[in-house]
């Protein structure tokens, strides 16, 4: 009975039609400013547009990776850059807008990709010896969490220290996992200098290390597994 069941099932999936695949309603591939390191980006309802982006860019917006998530790719993956306009219908979700950056990267720049498991360096937020020195968060913050981040700058309202760890990513460029074992929410507030890109006025501010022990709490360094999405090949676009 058993066999039967499951072979009609494989029938039943073999019967499906299947998914439909995303796509951009219009979308335009030119290239951008390779002597100009500087990209931006916009989006509006039904709308995307990236201004002089690297594959680099395009690719970890597509998937939602961190910048140490991904690895490889060919030689021009960081320096060649690229302007990208598209068109899709209102109201289409974020996972499906990026499974048609996905799509359209597949297409224009035959970009081949794998995920695969790598050791690598990781932070262990803890608590510092002294224990922690936290705000606990108002009962009205705690209604409504609120938060804002910038390369100098980590603000979050009514937020349990599992969210804060997750904001600690890009300003630190590598995994940050909560082993504080605190519970409750609270308040961070945190300015420190950039690890990259910092200039002069930024030696008045304390190192995001530094900044997170005035918390109470410690980033320790240690390695664990992480997963990244592996260029395996890519090519410059055609034109359009």
């Amino acid at each position: 009975m058993r066999t039967i069941v499951l072979m009609m099932l494989a029938a039943l999936a073999q019967a499906q039609p299947p998914a439909a695949r995303v796509e951009y309603e219009v979308v335009s591939v030119k290239p951008g400013d390779p002597n100009d390191p500087s990209s931006s980006g916009r989006s509006t309802p039904g709308t995307m547009e990236m201004r002089n982006a690297t594959l680099n860019t395009l690719v970890r917006g597509a998937y939602n990776l961190n910048e140490f998530q991904l690895v490889g790719g060919p030689k021009w993956v960081n320096s060649a850059r690229f302007h990208v306009d598209a068109k899709f219908p209102a109201g289409t979700p974020g996972d499906q807008t990026r499974l048609m950056m996905q799509n359209m990267l597949a297409d224009r720049f035959k970009l081949k990709v794998h995920r695969e498991t790598k050791t690598l360096s990781e932070y262990a937020l803890v608590v510092a010896k002294g224990g922690a020195k936290l705000e606990a968060a108002s009962e009205d913050d705690k209604k409504r969490t609120r938060s804002s981040q910038g390369p100098r700058q980590i603000k979050t309202w009514g937020a349990p220290v599992s969210n804060f760890a997750r904001m600690l990513i890009s300003a630190v460029g590598a995994p940050v996992l909560d082993q504080t074992g605190l519970d409750g929410l609270y308040n961070f507030i945190l300015e420190f200098a950039p690890l990259e890109g910092a200039r002069p006025e930024d030696d008045k501010l304390p190192s995001i290390f530094a900044a997170v022990q005035q918390l109470g709490l410690k980033l320790e360094p240690i390695k664990g597994p992480v997963e990244v999405l592996v260029i395996d090949s890519a090519e410059m676009p055609a034109a359009n």
